[in-house]
């Protein structure tokens, strides 16, 4: 998941109570064929992606990606920990498709000393239920793992449905001569 470095910056910035990352970015050569390199700046460092991308959102990355490489073993191992992430994914995802917002319901069980949580996250009526955990978020966040894993697995599989329709389709034409 190459698309997950500017979550675990942000991620890990929130944790330690910095300022959100800032990005700038530079442009280089025509409008039909731009190219990008970001710099990102956090906690007064500037760190800058290596090279130039065809796309804004891979610049971005690269220039995060650089910059969670330059952390400790330890603050990179907490960053990379990305179960915290499926929430933020998840909730991104429904309002680009246009669903209505996540909705969770946790049930806990199990003795006081050792609770069990369970949580399920509801989607345009179809709901998704996560792994027990030992922490309400952790279940929540198990929920919404499954969630965005499915969810993009159907647009995935929808999506490649649809274009090979569309060749089928192309090549069911008859030729003109």
């Amino acid at each position: 998941m190459r698309h997950l470095y500017k979550n675990q910056l942000q991620t890990y910035v929130q944790k330690r109570n910095l300022s959100p990352p800032a990005y700038s970015c530079e442009r280089k050569g025509p409008p039909h064929a731009s190219r990008f390199r970001c710099k990102v700046r956090i906690d007064g460092k500037t760190y800058q992606s290596p090279e130039f991308f065809s796309t804004l959102k891979d610049a971005e990355h690269a220039a995060a990606k650089v910059a969670l490489k330059s952390l400790s073993p330890d603050e990179a191992k907490e960053a990379s920990d990305d179960s915290g992430l499926y929430k933020n994914l998840l909730q991104e995802l429904v309002q680009k498709e246009g669903f209505s917002l996540p909705v969770y319901d946790t049930n806990r069980s199990g003795e006081v000393p050792v609770p069990i949580f369970v949580s399920t996250v509801e989607i345009e009526r179809e709901i998704f239920k996560g792994h027990e955990a030992r922490t309400k978020k952790q279940a929540e966040m198990s929920a919404a793992k499954i969630a965005y894993t499915t969810l993009k697995a159907r647009k995935c599989i929808f999506l490649s449905t649809l274009l090979v329709s569309r060749l089928l389709l192309a090549s069911s034409k008859p030729f003109a001569f």
